[in-house]
């Protein structure tokens, strides 16, 4: 019997033992549990505080390009409107000085235009007028060339008015880079 109690004490010792490191066992992974969801916490804050650094950096870039995106098109409509401004008056002169040839009568309705000539190639008559520039002679365009005179010169201050806008245009959409 001596025999059997030492035995049941050994196991008594062995179960309490095992018990201990159960309970020891159970005790480390509570704590590193804690220590880890710690660290999980830790790790959660910093990662959200980041990408609302990230998100207010964005902000502010998009606000950035908005506001010079909104410069631009107020330098561009001022263009647009200056440019407009310049074509229509160039486009009004050139309608008053056509309006102003084609009431005028039969004499001065005639468009004449000066023009220097080579003395070996003087074709054009040689007689010169009151208006005379040395070698110049004058040469009288009949009235469907003279309206086309016109027509041309509108069109003339129309590309050159367009050529204007687009090249100020492309300056202010580089000078925006």
């Amino acid at each position: 019997m001596i025999a059997l109690l030492k035995q049941n004490k050994l196991i008594a010792a062995g179960a309490a033992a095992l018990a201990l490191m159960a309970l020891s066992a159970t005790g480390m992974w509570q704590w590193q549990s804690n220590a880890y969801g710690k660290l999980l916490a830790d790790q959660a804050k910093n990662h959200e505080a980041f990408l609302r650094q990230v998100a207010e950096a964005n902000a502010a870039v998009i606000l950035k390009q908005q506001s010079d995106r909104l410069a631009l098109e107020q330098r561009l409509a001022t263009a647009d409107k200056q440019s407009t401004e310049k074509l229509n008056h160039a486009l009004t002169e050139n309608d008053r000085l056509e309006r102003l040839y084609s009431s005028a009568d039969d004499e001065r309705r005639r468009l004449r235009i000066e023009v220097k000539v080579a003395r070996a190639d003087a074709v054009v008559s040689a007689a010169t007028g009151s208006g005379s520039v040395g070698d110049a002679a004058s040469v009288e365009l009949s009235a469907a060339a003279g309206r086309t005179v016109w027509d041309i010169r509108r069109g003339m201050i129309d590309d050159q008015a367009k050529l204007a806008y687009l090249q100020e245009w492309a300056r202010q959409i580089l000078g925006a880079r």
